[in-house]
């Protein structure tokens, strides 16, 4: 029996882990792009010079082997014939599966506005995206932007500073960066790190076009904001999220959402096709993270052994939702959000949340816990903890147990 993992991430390389030492199964990745199984989180570290590409490549040759797992790089799948069981390959061929794995991941949004099509205004989701923006802040260093203030634009932009940028700007269409990760108090004290840091932060930013180059009009030589502002940019990253990549399963006429949408065992609409990962819709969310890739791909392993009749009675075990973390550090910052870390206006006055916080007077410390009104009392619904990494064990273990409000002051007071 023949396993085929359509993507080559870290969804579909732990779907084939898990699939590994099954008997009699054949498992084989395939994946258009050309480099062996990478790190996208760790791309900044490349792009700073800090880490060579070989430093972020998660496993050797003999990794695959010794798991009986087959990666067939630089191969695309161009369509599905899921009745027939079987997928056509860009270039010619077909091949035949028993369970067809889709981890196609997501592809980066662009805005569109005038002068997104021109040179040196890059996204950055690839190793070649990498060697793009690089090959462009050696052409000229003067100035360069990030566009999209959540993790990896924040990352991106100190990648950019530690590379050579003289000048580096995040810009960030909400009202403070991370939004849906930090609070107010919390947004500013890191903007407040960032220009220590040389970085400049503008938020309420609306993109309006970019600029072409004055020098050479085939490049963006600068970006205009709708409120009329204007700023240089010899070289831009867009970091403005993504979208799932569905274009097989939709043409397959594989039921989709925003992501191809699965059941709690990662089983999509098509008999004998799973998705996992970045492109995956369940109950109506497509977390897009990292934690969500690594929760689904284990469930979606175990089903494909039960369904195929590999697992010995064994009941395939049951995706739930994901509880979200954003963890970040850069340049000495400590930084963790997890759960329901920004409740809404509405929640905190009518009671249904509680919130405690203890922040330092100098700007260095701010930790606040969220409780949740829960049958019988409160529980630990969400947190941010800034700069201190000795809660955060601490903190994503004790998510959704019991607490009071003594309790969590007593927590943060304790050192």
């Amino acid at each position: 029996m023949r396993v085929i993992v359509v993507g080559n991430g870290i969804a579909g390389v732990n779907v084939a882990s898990g699939l590994s030492g099954a008997p009699g199964l054949e498992i084989e990745i395939l994946s258009a792009e050309t480099r062996p199984f990478y790190s996208r989180v760790r791309l900044p570290e490349v792009l700073s010079g800090a880490s060579a590409p070989e430093a972020i490549t998660f496993y050797k040759p003999e990794w695959y082997e010794k798991k009986g797992i087959t990666v067939r790089l630089g191969t695309r799948v161009e369509s599905i014939d899921a009745a027939r069981r079987r997928i056509m390959i860009a270039g010619g061929g077909e091949e035949s599966y028993d369970a067809l794995v889709l981890a196609t991941g997501a592809v980066p949004n662009r805005p569109s506005v005038p002068g997104a099509e021109l040179a040196a205004v890059h996204a950055m989701r690839t190793l070649d995206d990498v060697e793009a923006i690089r090959a462009s802040l050696a052409r000229e260093a003067s100035s360069a932007s990030v566009v999209g203030g959540g993790l990896l634009g924040l990352e991106a932009a100190r990648a950019l500073a530690e590379a050579g940028a003289r000048s580096v700007r995040v810009f960030e269409v909400a009202p403070r960066l991370l939004p849906r990760q930090l609070d107010e108090a919390c947004a500013a004290i890191l903007a407040a790190r960032f220009r220590a840091m040389g970085i400049e932060t503008v938020c309420a930013a609306e993109l309006a076009a970019f600029v072409p180059s004055d020098l050479d009009p085939a490049r963006a030589g600068g970006l205009a904001l709708k409120d009329g502002r204007t700023f240089p940019s010899a070289t831009t990253i867009l970091s403005m999220g993504v979208r799932p990549e569905i274009s097989l399963a939709r043409a397959a006429g594989i039921a989709c959402n925003r992501g191809i949408v699965v059941d709690d065992r990662m089983r999509s609409s098509a008999s004998g096709v799973y998705a996992v990962g970045d492109c995956a819709e369940f109950g109506g969310v497509v977390w897009g993270i990292i934690p969500a890739a690594l929760e689904q791909a284990p469930v979606a392993a175990r089903a494909i052994l039960a369904d195929l009749g590999l697992s010995g009675g064994a009941e395939a075990p049951r995706y739930a939702q994901t509880v979200p973390k954003t963890a970040l550090k850069v340049a000495g910052i400590e930084l963790l959000s997890v759960g329901k870390a920004v409740p809404s206006a509405e929640e905190v006055s009518s009671g249904a949340v509680v919130e405690r916080v203890r922040a330092g007077d100098d700007g260095s410390r701010y930790e606040k816990l969220v409780l949740e009104r829960a049958e019988g009392g409160y529980r630990l619904a969400g947190a941010i903890l800034f700069g201190s990494k000795a809660r955060q064990a601490w903190a994503q273990k004790a998510m959704g147990s019991p607490m009071t409000a003594a309790e969590a002051d007593a927590m943060l007071s304790a050192e």
